[in-house]
């Protein structure tokens, strides 16, 4: 068993695919991480053995060696996955395959309950992209490259003028109502593959696409954009010059899950 609260254990998690992504939003971003206690668990006796202390973290992920390609999602079903079973899944598709753990600073919410996905590509030097996924849907969607409803570009030159008042004016798609209809269709049939109820699924995901509200952008530019130009030489010394902050908009709130190369998908 290995714990991001364990500094010795951070090289060694840094070996995952995953984990790796969410121990970089911890490194350099902490403030946007809703993330706490992050653990991997390499074997299904280990899970077993420590029940007590894990059956009330609320975040769960899968995760393989970077020496692999990276394995596909086992998603959770529901608030309050069964992880055991899943963990059992995650083994028939590879055996070095690990179950990651955490405890979260937020309550979490439905997947279809959450008001936004965001993923926010970061050039150093050269601009910002944005793309984004409304009501109903989650980073999911933009982080796998699977849908996308709003996208944005902001010049690194315009980061320090860059206002809620003229942030629509980066804006450079928008989705149109037939793609918005198919894109429903497909966020209810994920929904309902991992047990949501139909009812639900089809009542949290709008049928109509709204853009984005402004209290959410005002969040972003707050909290993400106009940081990156005071740490540009930061960024440039350690050798990161691009990269990706993938996030959910719960409760009017940013909480990003991971940061991650462009290349991971």
């Amino acid at each position: 068993m290995l714990c991001f609260n364990n500094k010795d254990d951070i090289s060694k998690m840094m070996k995952y695919h995953r984990t790796r992504d969410m121990i970089n939003l911890l490194l350099y971003f902490p403030e946007l991480s809703p993330i706490r206690d992050l653990t991997i668990v390499e074997t299904i006796d280990e899970y077993i053995e420590n029940y007590e202390k894990f059956k009330n973290y609320p975040g769960e992920r899968n995760d393989n060696p970077i020496t692999k390609p990276m394995m596909v999602s086992v998603e959770g079903r529901g608030l309050k996955p069964d992880v055991l079973s899943i963990f059992k899944r995650v083994k028939e598709i590879d055996e070095d395959g690990v179950m990651v753990i955490f405890n979260q600073t937020n309550t979490p919410c439905e997947r279809y309950e959450r008001e936004a996905g965001i993923n926010i590509d970061v050039i150093i030097g050269y601009g910002i992209y944005i793309d984004a996924v409304g009501k109903g849907f989650d980073g999911r969607e933009v982080s796998k490259g699977l849908d996308c409803h709003e996208r944005y570009f902001i010049p690194w030159h315009d980061i320090r003028r860059c206002n809620i008042n003229n942030f629509k004016n980066y804006q450079t798609f928008i989705i149109p109502d037939e793609k918005y209809t198919q894109s429903r269709k497909n966020r209810i049939i994920f929904l309902e593959s991992i047990d949501v109820p139909t009812n639900d699924a089809e009542n949290g995901v709008p049928t109509k696409y709204n853009e984005i509200p402004n209290y959410i952008w005002q969040e972003i530019i707050v909290k993400v954009i106009k940081k990156l130009e005071s740490r540009e030489e930061e960024f440039i010394s350690l050798g990161i010059n691009e990269f990706v902050i993938n996030a959910n908009i719960e409760n009017g709130k940013i909480l990003a899950w991971q940061m991650f190369d462009k290349n991971r998908y």
